[in-house]
Order: C-alpha cells, then structure tokens, then sequence
C-alpha cells in the first residue's frame, strides 16, 4: 500500500506542477541577413543552447533573408507577435530612436573587430539609464554595433574628399546621410539586402557598410575600393515580442535574460564581427583595394564629423532627450573600454 500510495503522491504532484513549467514554446525568429552571414552563427547557436538549457522546452526557429518581412519592419514583426524575436537595425527606420542613433556618430568607437567590443561593453553599461526607454515595445535582449564601416566604391578609389562628389552611396543611418550631404556625395536609403541588386542596376556607385556585410550579402563581385570613412557604426538589436516573454516561467525568462549581459553581448560580437576565417578569405579574393585619404583630407572630415556630432544632438536634445548627457558617457566609455 505505501508503494502505491508513493507512485499516487508522485502522479498528484506532477499534475500539480503549473502548466508553464511542463509547456513547450515554440518560437519564430526573424533574421534579415542571410543564413550564410557571420550574425547567423549567433542565431543558430540560440537555437541549440535554449534548447539544451531548458532541457527541450524552448524550440526556435530561425526565418533567414528577410523571408518574414522587409528588413525595416523587423522590429514591428517582433513588437506585433508576428514574429517572437527578432534581429533589427535601428537606422531602418530614422527618427524612431533618436537616443540610440547617437551611437551612430562618426570616430566614437574604434576601427575594426575592436570597436564592435567597445561598443558592446558600453551599451551594457548604459543601456538600461538611457536606450531602454526607445524599446519600451518590446523586450529587448541587447544592442550591439557591427565593425565601424567605410565607404566600397564599385570603379572609383576615393583618394580625396573631392572624389565623393555626386558619387551616390547607400547610406544605413541618419549620421551617414548628413556626412555624405556635407561631402557633395549622394546618400540614397538602401535596406541591406537590397544592396547587391542596387550596385548591379547602377541605382548606387556604392555603399556603407562593413566587411561581413560585404560577404554577407556577396558584394566582393560589385565593389572594388574600400576607403575607411568617417567610421560610423550601425547599431542592431535583438527584440522579443512582449507577450511571448511574459508567459515563460522564470527558469525560462532566466535563459533569455542571460542574452542581456555584457558577457555575452560581447560573445554576440566577437562571434558576428571578430575574426573569421572565410570573411577574411572571401574578400582577398575579391581583390577590393583598400585606399586610405591624406593626412589633410582626413583632418579635414574629422571637421565636418564635429560640425554633424553637434547638430545631431542639438535635434535631439530639443525633442526632450538627454542627448549630451548620453553621447558623452557613450565617448567616455568607448575611451574607457579601448584600453581594455
């Protein structure tokens, strides 16, 4: 009798366990860059650690090239239900965070892998005081910058300022739009995946973005002279619909949390923009030559960068933002973390 009695306790208590514990979530996740981009690696690793830390509980599927949506709907596909998660770029849609595209600003991360790391640590630090109040919409795991990008240019090196003019580029965020206008050249709104069709119709001489984006999207046919400019990050973000993480029980919400610290934003960017062999590979053998501006020129842009630094946080302060305050501690801590 003890025995069934035992087997009886154990059914009751099983059946008593609250529904969440013992539910399975399955999850869409929606990705604008394609399955082969090195930010995909990340995407495909959640799919692998939720699973196994929430012992088969929490099945993600990963919706690759913008198949869910065009690329500047990706942060309302995750703030409708459309989609759970999703990965965004805040310069998709300009003038929707006003504070975040600050981080935008020309030379305020490092060149290279490095910067993406800097930047990492410093929008952990500063996140939660000042850019939680732009994603209030949804819940959002973090946000991170790609390498700080240059200009690739289709047939032309840009040796010189003067060579910019009337020379039309994709330009991702606010900060490039208005460096480009100052130089003479031509920004044109292009989202990511449509940059390969826009070089090869012509509607674009180039674009700005980074290495992986040039592998990404397989640009290294398209482009054939990099030059390092004005250096501008583009901030992105991982987004999870409101609704869908409210009804995981805290053992679950613990493993999206994890996603949030700065140990592991750091691992989103080392993993989507450090060191990668075949990125390395692929654009040495595209051939793009890398063309570096005179001492002078450079002298020069960095004016023009101060000239746009300060009218963009003059436009945000005046909507009620602490957009000084903010931009200041973003330098602070990139300067901080490059020493690092």
């Amino acid at each position: 009798m003890k025995r069934v009695f035992g087997t009886a306790a154990v059914v009751a208590s099983l059946i008593a366990l609250p529904a969440a514990a013992q539910q399975t979530f399955n999850f869409k996740f929606t990705n604008f860059s394609p399955e082969g981009a090195s930010t995909s690696r990340v995407f495909k690793a959640y799919i692998e650690e939720w699973a196994k830390k929430s012992n088969g509980r929490i099945k993600l599927e990963v919706f690759h090239g913008a198949s869910m949506g065009p690329m500047p709907r990706h942060y309302d596909l995750a703030r409708t239900g459309v989609a759970d998660f999703s990965f965004y770029q805040h310069g998709a849609t300009p003038g929707r965070f006003p504070l975040t595209e600050l981080t935008h600003m020309p030379y305020l991360w490092p060149e290279g892998a490095k910067g993406a790391i800097v930047g990492a640590k410093a929008m952990t630090e500063l996140y939660k005081d000042y850019l939680a109040r732009e994603h209030t919409d949804t819940h959002n795991l973090l946000v991170v910058f790609n390498r700080p990008s240059g200009v690739w240019d289709a047939n032309k090196p840009i040796k010189a300022l003067g060579d910019l003019k009337n020379r039309r580029y994709r330009a991702p965020t606010t900060t490039d739009v208005a460096m480009f206008k100052e130089l003479g050249a031509v920004p044109i709104g292009v989202p990511a995946p449509g940059m390969a069709e826009a070089l090869q119709k012509g509607t674009i001489d180039g674009a700005v973005t980074d290495e992986m984006g040039v592998f990404a999207f397989k640009l290294g046919d398209l482009v054939k002279h990099y030059t390092p400019m004005f250096t501008s990050a583009i901030s992105f973000g991982v987004a999870m619909n409101k609704a869908a993480y409210e009804k995981l029980p805290s053992d679950l919400r613990a493993i999206i949390d994890f996603e949030s610290t700065r140990a592991r934003a750091v691992w989103f960017v080392e993993t989507s923009w450090g060191n990668v062999p075949e990125v390395d590979k692929y654009l040495v053998d595209s051939k793009i030559a890398t063309v570096r501006l005179s001492s002078a020129d450079d002298a020069n842009m960095r004016k023009i960068a101060d000239k746009i630094i300060e009218e963009r946080i003059k436009e945000v302060a005046a909507k009620g933002l602490p957009a000084k305050e903010f931009y200041d501690k973003a330098k602070a801590a990139s300067a901080k973390y490059a020493k690092e």
